[in-house]
């Protein structure tokens, strides 16, 4: 260890033997407390969905005017919250520093939420997330020219695929709601500690084992990994963004999710068309502005898409009123690949809870190998047991730890 990293973890060890830390605990805990009442995807996705859909992937004539959607009514005072977080007491540490911009990122996303359906609503949504560039769009469009997979003969339910998922639950051993929803502006999603699948939504075999690895295994794992954790504003509900909008958790969340499809082999060409899809649609909607009848037709005329995807695509990116979170799928997976091949210890960081690549610094200094304020993380994906030797042995702390494998 050099001197100037002593230096680092010298200031560090004293932040935690100082009166700050609790005051930083006692912030960490209303802004968690305000993060819980958020449930984004439970405010955007419209409640009418269902008939306007039909309006595109039944009739000849596509509608010209962009679609009327309706919301739930939010089940919290949002001005009380706001005042509330702007009131707290936040010590300027590193790990103050933190807390401060996951507060501005709750704030913000009550905003977002108060100005669904109408310009503002865009404006926040590009302020947590960023938005889709050139960059991101010329390797989206890679993905765009593959050849998707014949469709499976065999098909099941939400109902079927639903039991299919509970069994992947008891094996992983932690504990995950799989529901079957009305509301969904995709075919399933991930809360928190719960998976919501589409009703009227068919599911191949291969659907069933990418969902299995993509929300169970990712998504609900390290959420059940981050709640074991002090500071629970961060790890269970998600570390803020950096510099960049897509430096947050969510772009690792999303890629780490979408590079562990492809490590299991789940990950086939109709999905990766489908996140490229949702990276092109947010760059049509945001920087070329196009109506929603324009981006339905340019994902069915020039890519390909049936309409059902097409309108599923098209839906996730108009809802609230423009929303550009679909493309750091892309981000994420690029940035979790490149750590994949360049610091695996670093990938391992990643399941300690809900964090980004971003913040693998600051959260390695908290871990210190075990000996630190954090716990190893209680579970690991199970597809890892069934990954080859040489891959499984870039991983030691998570595949060698004999007390975590069943």
């Amino acid at each position: 260890m050099n001197q100037e990293s002593r230096r680092t973890e010298k200031i560090f060890q004293e932040a935690f033997e100082s009166q700050d830390f609790f005051l930083l605990l006692e912030a960490d805990r209303h802004i968690s407390m305000a993060a819980a009442n958020l449930r984004v995807l439970k405010y955007i996705n419209p409640v009418n969905s269902n008939d306007i859909a039909k309006s595109y992937i039944n009739r000849e004539k596509t509608p010209k005017l962009n679609p009327r959607y309706r919301y739930r009514e939010l089940q919290f005072d949002p001005e009380a919250v706001k005042v509330e977080l702007l009131n707290l007491l936040i010590v300027d540490s590193e790990l103050g520093r933190l807390l401060r911009a996951k507060r501005d990122e709750v704030f913000n996303s009550i905003c977002m939420l108060e100005a669904r359906t109408t310009p503002e609503f865009l404006d926040r949504s590009r302020l947590l997330f960023g938005t889709a560039d050139k960059k991101t769009l010329l390797k989206a469009e890679e993905w765009l020219k593959l050849e998707p997979e014949p469709e499976e003969p065999e098909q099941l339910d939400a109902r079927e695929a639903k039991l299919k998922l509970d069994s992947f639950v008891r094996k992983q051993k932690f504990l995950c709601n799989v529901r079957v929803r009305n509301y969904l502006s995709s075919d399933a999603a991930a809360g928190e500690l719960s998976v919501a699948l589409r009703k009227g939504a068919t599911y191949s075999w291969t659907d069933v084992a990418s969902l299995a690895v993509h929300e169970i295994q990712t998504h609900v794992l390290r959420t059940r990994n981050g709640e074991m954790q002090p500071l629970r504003s961060l790890f269970f509900h998600g570390f803020p963004r950096m510099a960049l909008p897509a430096s947050g958790y969510l772009a690792t969340e999303e890629g780490l999710a979408t590079f562990n499809e492809e490590l299991a082999g789940v990950l086939t060409n109709r999905r990766r068309r489908l996140l490229a899809g949702r990276v092109k649609a947010v760059y049509l909607m945001d920087k070329e502005e196009l109506s929603f009848y324009d981006v339905f037709h340019t994902l069915v005329g020039q890519h390909k898409f049936t309409k059902q995807e097409a309108y599923t695509i098209a839906e996730r990116v108009f809802r609230g009123g423009g929303y550009t979170k679909d493309h750091i799928y892309f981000y994420g997976y690029e940035q979790v690949r490149e750590l994949w091949e360049t610091s695996p210890e670093g990938f391992e960081i990643l399941y300690l809870g809900k964090l980004g690549v971003a913040h693998i610094p600051i959260v390695q200094r908290l871990f210190k190998g075990g000996r630190g304020i954090l716990y190893p993380p209680r579970y690991v994906p199970l597809f890892f047991n069934d990954l080859a030797p040489e891959i499984r042995a870039r991983l030691p702390l998570a595949i060698n730890d004999e007390d975590r494998k069943d």
